[in-house]
């Protein structure tokens, strides 16, 4: 093989390797997930924790978060697909599905622990029997989990639904307790951190933890929150929501032995040592990494419950595509 003829193998060789580098690392480029949440929610401790520490990157996925001032903003991103993966109560990717939205849940995040109805220190308040006749406002809107949640345990065992009654109103997470220190509705359901806030350092108190009377009246722990994403997404990129469960689960587990991560949402809210240890507490308690088929079947006996109260047309079914496991590391 004569001089010039062996540069042109080797050349040849030589962009052909460089073809297949380049190819493999097009290959190894992360998948971008857009990832959708309530501005203010506890979810975005351990989401920022994936980002920041790169759990996402390291199970093959870039994370972009973003944040929506109200439920309806984001939910409205879940069933458009401006995101692909979104954060929600249970009941209304269930309720999506049911009307022919083509939403799935693939894990869950949180048990309800945070829900609390809170009312002024000085108030006579000592459960949710003494809020009937009272005007209570909800950040989650007529449909959202907690504010069903709330509706089926007043009408289910105290005898009242704020709703039919026109005593449940709607408003923003932040709005709601200046409407209470002005004695516009005497009580709130929040959730945190805005509820840890308020018990920690406002002129307020928690009457009740909607979780804890659920768990005392049915005998079973609340499902409040998980994450769903769309069929098409479903579809297009199994890998990368395979990696989203698995980075969520080392970014909970990372949230949980590094106090320091609850810092930045302490200073923004005014929170000092106490107020930050009741916060760090409750989000450690709601956490939820149980997602199994009896996980799913439990979900029935809430759904039965809030068809009853919501009436026709609310959870009349609850599809089985609306929830998967497939997602779970194996």
């Amino acid at each position: 093989m004569n001089d010039l003829l062996r540069r042109k193998v080797l050349l040849a060789l030589a962009a052909g390797t460089l073809t297949v580098a380049m190819g493999s690392a097009r290959a190894a480029d992360p998948v971008k997930v857009r990832l959708g949440d309530l501005a203010q929610a506890l979810n975005s401790i351990a989401s920022n924790v994936m980002i920041q520490q790169g759990f996402d990157k390291k199970h093959g996925i870039a994370v972009e978060y973003t944040t929506y001032p109200t439920l309806d903003g984001l939910f409205t991103a879940i069933r458009g697909k401006q995101v692909d993966v979104g954060f929600g109560g249970w009941t209304a990717f269930a309720q999506f599905r049911s009307k022919g939205f083509p939403v799935t849940m693939f894990y869950p995040v949180g048990r309800g622990v945070s829900l609390d109805i809170i009312a002024p220190k000085g108030s006579a308040y000592k459960s949710l029997a003494d809020l009937k006749g009272k005007k209570v406002g909800s950040y989650a809107g007529a449909a959202g989990t907690a504010t069903v949640l709330f509706r089926v345990l007043s009408s289910r065992y105290y005898g009242y639904d704020p709703a039919k009654t026109n005593d449940l109103q709607y408003a923003g997470p932040g709005l709601l307790p200046t409407l209470v220190e002005k004695n516009e509705i005497a009580a709130a359901l929040l959730f945190d951190p805005l509820a840890a806030k308020a018990i920690a350092s406002g002129p307020f108190r928690s009457v009740v933890n909607l979780a804890d009377v659920y768990k005392e009246k049915v005998g079973e722990d609340f499902l409040w929150i998980g994450v769903a994403s769309n069929d098409d997404f479903i579809v297009q990129q199994p890998a990368a929501l395979s990696g989203f469960v698995r980075a969520w689960i080392e970014s909970v587990a990372y949230v949980r032995t590094h106090p320091e991560v609850f810092e930045p949402t302490s200073k923004a809210l005014g929170l000092d040592a106490a107020g930050t240890k009741i916060l760090r507490d409750r989000v450690l308690a709601d956490y939820a990494t149980t997602w199994n088929d009896a996980t799913i079947k439990s979900l029935s006996t809430f759904a039965k419950m809030a068809n009853d109260v919501m009436g026709g047309g609310f959870l009349d079914d609850v599809p089985a595509a609306a929830f998967t496991t497939r997602f779970n590391p194996r």
